[in-house]
C-alpha cells in the first residue's frame, strides 16, 4: 500500500522477518535480565488475579462427571470467580496465572512438621492451581539463609508425596527411611538475636516438575515481558512497510527505549500488551487494504485486543478518521436522492469484519460475561467513565479533581521521552505534513498521495491516544503508560526523517547505517540504567534531569515499588519479628517478596505507623502529612535514613528508638542501596 518512492533501504521478505525475530529475541532477552526492581501496586493485584482465575480452570480441567462440569461453569462459580477485577478483560491476567502455573517453581511454608510411626509429615496451605496435587512428587527445603540462593540444591532435605489435599490444606508424607526427629529438629526456628543470622524461611516444599524453570514472578511477568518483544518487532515491521528497513529498525530502538516505556515492559499488566495488540490490528488492517485476506487477522487481532484492554476501543476511531480522510476524492453530497445525503469511499471489508468477529470474542471469551451480560458490561464501561482520581502532583500543584490542564499529556511527553525521538518527531512531523504547502494543499485537497495516506496512518493513530487523555475530564494518573499505544506510530515518524536527512547527505549506506543506529545509544543506556527507577526518568531538555524535576516538584514515582532496595538492609538489621509500616507498597507485594526469598519471613506488614518498629516511607507530596506524622510518631527531626538517586530522595526510613541496631544507621550500612 505504501508507494514505492516513499521506502529505503529494501530487503527481501524473508530478512525482514528475521531482523524482526532478531529484535523480538533481544528485547526479551534483555528485559528478563534487567527484572531488578520491585513488585508495583497493580501487579500485586494481577499477581492474586491471575492464582484465582487458575483455581477455575483446575476446577474445570478436574471436573470429570456432568455434575461436576455443571458446577464448575455454573453462575456462582463463573461470577465469583470472574466478579474479581472485571474491571478490565481477562486475557492478559488468564495468561499471566499459565506461565506462573505450569512454568514456575513454588515454594510454599510448611507450618506444621511431625514424626509419626509412618514417617514424617508435613502440612502446608496451597491452592489448588498452585499444585501439590495427590500423589505429586515434592521436596522438603531446609530453611534459606541469608546470602543463600533460593534454588541451592543442598537445601533438599527429603523427598516424599502429597497424601491429603483437602481444599488449600496439604499433606506431604515423607518415606520411613528419612529420620524425622532429625527433620523436625532441621525445621525448628532459631533464637538467635542476631537479625542478620535469621532465616530467611521456615522448611518449605516444592513439587519436583520438569518445567519449573522460572521463579513466580518472572513467570507472573512472562506473557508481559513477550509481548515487549512483540511490540518491538511489530514497530520494525510497520516501519519497514512504510519506509523501510531502517526506519523500521530506527524506530523499534525509539519505541522501546524511552525510559518507561522499558520499565512497563516489565510488569504483569496490561500497557505493554495492549501496544502489542493494537501493533497487530494496524499491521493486520494496513495488509487487509491490498490483500482481503487479511481483514479476517484484523478482526480476531482487535477481539484479542478489546480481552486485553479497554483501550482497543478507541483502535477503530482512528482508523475510520483515516478512511474518511484518504477517502475524501470519493466524498460526494449528492443533490438527487435525498434519501442518500452522503456518499462515502468504499468500506473496507476489515470494519465489517470486525465488528462480526471482533465484538463476539469478547462475550465468548470473557466468562464474567457469560451471565448477565448487559448488567455486566455497563459495570465495566460505568466503571471507567467513573473512574478514581488518583492524586498527581504537576509542577508542584495538586491534580485530582477535573478538569486537568489539556497540555499534561503533551508537556509530559516532552519532559519524559529522550531529547533525539524529540527532535526527530517534530522534523518528521515536518517533513510528511509541510506547513509551508497549506495554500497549495487548500488549492487541492481532494488530491490523495501516497505520502498523505502514510503520513495520515501514522499521525492520526499516534496522536489520538494522547488527544484522549488530553480531554480535561480523563484521569490523568499513570503518565505515558495510557498514551503509549501511540508511541511506535510516532517513532516511524522520527525514524523517517533520521533515514530521510541522511539519505539527503548521500552518504554511503554503511555510514548512513551507523549514524542512525548511533542515535540510540543514549536511549538504550539511559533505559537500562533507570530500569529500576521506572517512572522516574526525566530527560536535560525541559525537566533539567531528575534533579530538576524535583526542584520543578514533579512527580517522579509511584505504585509503592520503591522499598524494593531496602529488603536487604531489613533483612540485616530489622529486628525479629520487626513491624514495619510499607505506606504505598501493597500487602500483596510484601508477601510476594517473602515468597520469593527477598524477605525474612518473620518481618510483619503493619497497617500504619502508630505501633509500628520501622517505617518505610515515599517521599511523594501526596503523602507529606502521612511523612510528618510519622516522623512525629517516632520522635524524629528527619528520616534517619534515605534511599536516593542522584540526590533525590526515593524512600524515607524511620525507626523507633531502641528497636532497630544504630550501626544500621552508619553510611556503611546503606552500601548497595541507590544513592
Amino acid at each position: 500500500m505504501t508507494h514505492a518512492n516513499l521506502r529505503f533501504h529494501h530487503i527481501s521478505r524473508p530478512r525482514v522477518w528475521a531482523i524482526a525475530l532478531a529484535l523480538f529475541v533481544s528485547a526479551t532477552a534483555l528485559t528478563f535480565a534487567t527484572q531488578d526492581m520491585g513488585y508495583t501496586r497493580d501487579e500485586s493485584f494481577y499477581f492474586h488475579y491471575a492464582e484465582s482465575y487458575q483455581n477455575w480452570f483446575v476446577a474445570v480441567e478436574d471436573a470429570d462427571t456432568a455434575d461436576a462440569r455443571h458446577e464448575a461453569f455454573g453462575r456462582d462459580a463463573v461470577i465469583g470467580t470472574w466478579q474479581g477485577n472485571f474491571e478490565h478483560p481477562p486475557l492478559m491476567k488468564a495468561l499471566f496465572g499459565f506461565a506462573w502455573r505450569g512454568l514456575t517453581r513454588k515454594d510454599r511454608d510448611v507450618y506444621q512438621v511431625a514424626s509419626k510411626d509412618e514417617g514424617f509429615v508435613a502440612r502446608l496451605n496451597a491452592s489448588p492451581a498452585t499444585g501439590f496435587a495427590l500423589g505429586a512428587e515434592v521436596s522438603l527445603l531446609a530453611p534459606l539463609d541469608q546470602g543463600q540462593a533460593v534454588t541451592d540444591d543442598t537445601r533438599t532435605l527429603a523427598v516424599g508425596r502429597v497424601v491429603e489435599r483437602v481444599g488449600d490444606r496439604v499433606a506431604i508424607s515423607f518415606p520411613t527411611a528419612t529420620d524425622g526427629e532429625d527433620l523436625a529438629e532441621r525445621c525448628r526456628p532459631r533464637q538467635d538475636d542476631d537479625p542478620a543470622k535469621i532465616a530467611m524461611t521456615p522448611c518449605q516444599v516444592r513439587e519436583v516438575r520438569a518445567f519449573a524453570f522460572l521463579d513466580e514472578v518472572s513467570g507472573m511477568r512472562l506473557f508481559g515481558i513477550l509481548s515487549g518483544g512483540v511490540a518491538c518487532a511489530l514497530t520494525f515491521i510497520l516501519g519497514e512497510a512504510f519506509f523501510g528497513w531502517l526506519v523500521g529498525l530506527l524506530a523499534a530502538f525509539f519505541f522501546y527505549f524511552v525510559p518507561e516505556h522499558f520499565f512497563h515492559a516489565h510488569m504483569t499488566c496490561f500497557d505493554m500488551p495492549i501496544v502489542a495488540a493494537q501493533l497487530t490490528v494496524l499491521y493486520s488492517f494496513w495488509r487487509s487494504l491490498s490483500d482481503r485476506r487479511w481483514a479476517l487477522a484484523t478482526a480476531v487481532a482487535w477481539g484479542a485486543a478489546l480481552l486485553v484492554k479497554h483501550n482497543a476501543f478507541f483502535i477503530p476511531v482512528a482508523l475510520v478518521l483515516w478512511w474518511l480522510w484518504t477517502g475524501r476524492d470519493q466524498l460526494a453530497f449528492p443533490r438527487i436522492r435525498p434519501w442518500r445525503w452522503l456518499q462515502l469511499p468504499p468500506l473496507p471489508l476489515a470494519f465489517l469484519v470486525m465488528l462480526i468477529v471482533g465484538i463476539p470474542m469478547l462475550f465468548v471469551f470473557w466468562p464474567r460475561l457469560w451471565f448477565e451480560p448487559l448488567h455486566a458490561v455497563v459495570d465495566y464501561f460505568q466503571f471507567h467513565l467513573s473512574h478514581e482520581h488518583y492524586l498527581e502532583y504537576w509542577f508542584g500543584a495538586p491534580l485530582q479533581v477535573p478538569p486537568f490542564p489539556v497540555s499534561f499529556p503533551t508537556v509530559k511527553t516532552a519532559l519524559t521521552y529522550p531529547e533525539v525521538y524529540l527532535y526527530f518527531f517534530a522534523i518528521g512531523a515536518y517533513l510528511l505534513v509541510p506547513l509551508h504547502r497549506v495554500r497549495h494543499f487548500l488549492a487541492n485537497w481532494r488530491l490523495v498521495t501516497p505520502k498523505d495516506r502514510a503520513a495520515s496512518f501514522l499521525l492520526l493513530n499516534g496522536l489520538i491516544p494522547l488527544l484522549v487523555i488530553s480531554l480535561p475530564s480523563v484521569p490523568i494518573f499513570g503518565g505515558l503508560k495510557h498514551w503509549m499505544t501511540g508511541s511506535p506510530l510516532t517513532a516511524i515518524i522520527a525514524s523517517y526523517a533520521v533515514v530521510r536527512l541522511l539519505h539527503e547527505l548521500a552518504a554511503p549506506r554503511v555510514l548512513q547505517w551507523a549514524l542512525a543506529l548511533s542515535l540510540v545509544a543514549y536511549p538504550v543506556a539511559a533505559s537500562v540504567g533507570h530500569s529500576r527507577l521506572g517512572t522516574g526518568y526525566f530527560n536535560s531538555l525541559l525537566a533539567g534531569g531528575l534533579p530538576g524535576a524535583a526542584d520543578k516538584r514533579l512527580m517522579r514515582h509511584f505504585w509503592g515499588y520503591t522499598t524494593y532496595p531496602a529488603l536487604d538492609w531489613l533483612n540485616t538489621y530489622a529486628p525479629r519479628n520487626a513491624r514495619v509500616f510499607w505506606n504505598d507498597t501493597t500487602h500483596g507485594s510484601f508477601e510476594m517478596y517473602q515468597r520469593m526469598g527477598l524477605l525474612r519471613h518473620d518481618v510483619r506488614y503493619h497497617s500504619g505507623f502508630a505501633g509500628a518498629d520501622i517505617a518505610l516511607m515515599d517521599p511523594m507530596q501526596a503523602f507529606f502529612e502521612l511523612d510528618q506524622q510519622t516522623r512525629r510518631d517516632f520522635n524524629l527531626p528527619a528520616p534517619e535514613a534515605i534511599v536516593a538517586r542522584t540526590s533525590v530522595p526515593y524512600l524515607h526510613i524511620y525507626t523507633r528508638k531502641g528497636r532497630v541496631q544504630r550501626e544500621a544507621l552508619l553510611p556503611e550500612a546503606w552500601e548497595g542501596i541507590w544513592r
